[in-house]
């Protein structure tokens, strides 16, 4: 089981490799003229470990029309305009692969990640490829690192990305070791409960997401997440009941450092709620480190996959099979 941990501790270097493998790539491609060209808006396509990394690029570059599309079909008003991004760590996506087709059909300028599979061998303006063999939830440095890069080189981003993700590859590897403390703690806190985790901020919203993700997949666990302040129209008037339910949960609360003032604030109107009204519901704050928005999204990221691996190891779950995934697409093919 020791694999997976490896994988986790490989994020940083998949980064610092990621840059070189664009920079190969976008080297050496032939329709440079027409990615550069002027587009309004992108369409990142992609589901589960490959289609997060375009929930992250969402968040982190609000000044970016970017829409991240999870489903067979696309919006109906994308045009050619637009720059459809394809992920798919396995190349074989069937969701993917019906995107693509369909963009091939109305004209759709694309490229596309993967590290092989069907949708390598499909025609694109660039066309991407990282090393295989990782389960996709363990492939995001590969998987995230080209579309900021991308994003500049097409004139979607003013500034170069670059510096800022070579940063983050010595930043985490730095903090790799302390990450991974911090993620056997946090096991032993959680194991046995249900996670409920609200997040401060759009973008830790998807952070929370990744998190229910990995403890998905590693910890085959259930995991709520739900985003502040819109937790606090609904849901905070049903946390805590059924009553008995309450010895079982455990909330988590990420904050971070660059949520609006008036969420920070309800985030301690929340904790206060809980403490004067709830008893025994256990509240666990994550504080990011980091020197901007970039780091502190990926400490937390990295932190919740160090997390849902120890988890995994508590309660004798092997992290690294999703039987169930394999079952699915299995019965897919079969009843196609």
């Amino acid at each position: 089981m020791n694999s997976m941990r490896e994988t986790i501790y490989s994020l940083p270097e998949q980064i610092a490799e990621a840059i070189n493998i664009f920079k190969c790539y976008w080297h050496e491609c032939p329709d440079k003229n027409i990615l550069s060209k002027k587009f309004n808006r992108v369409l990142i396509c992609g589901m589960g470990g490959s289609g997060i990394s375009g929930d992250i690029i969402s968040g982190l570059y609000p000044e970016v029309e970017i829409i991240v599309n999870k489903d067979y079909q696309i919006p109906e008003y994308i045009d050619k305009k637009t720059l459809a991004i394809l992920i798919s760590y396995s190349g074989n996506t069937e969701e993917t692969l019906s995107n693509y087709n369909i963009f091939k059909k109305i004209g759709i300028q694309t490229a596309v990640i993967s590290s092989n599979g069907a949708l390598l061998k499909k025609k694109a303006l660039l066309k991407i490829q990282i090393p295989k063999g990782l389960p996709p939830r363990g492939a995001l440095g590969y998987l995230f690192t080209p579309i900021p890069l991308l994003l500049y080189h097409t004139g979607l981003l003013k500034k170069n990305p670059e510096t800022m993700l070579a940063r983050l590859f010595l930043f985490l590897k730095k903090q790799a070791k302390i990450l991974e403390e911090k993620g056997q703690v946090l096991a032993d806190l959680i194991n046995g409960k249900l996670p409920i985790i609200y997040a401060n901020s759009n973008i830790f919203g998807i952070v929370a997401r990744r998190w229910q993700c990995q403890l998905n997949e590693n910890s085959k666990i259930l995991c709520h997440t739900n985003i502040i302040p819109e937790m606090n129209h609904n849901e905070i008037v049903g946390l805590g009941r059924p009553k008995h339910f309450n010895k079982d949960l455990i909330v988590i609360i990420f904050n971070s450092p660059n949520a609006l003032p008036r969420n920070k604030l309800r985030i301690k109107i929340i904790k206060e709620i809980i403490k004067q009204e709830i008893a025994g519901l256990k509240v666990i704050d994550i504080n990011p480190s980091g020197r901007n928005l970039l780091e502190h999204v990926f400490w937390t990221i990295m932190l919740g996959d160090f997390l849902s691996y120890y988890l995994a190891l508590k309660t004798g779950i092997d992290p690294m099979p999703v039987k169930r995934i394999d079952y699915l697409k299995q019965r897919l093919l079969r009843d196609r």
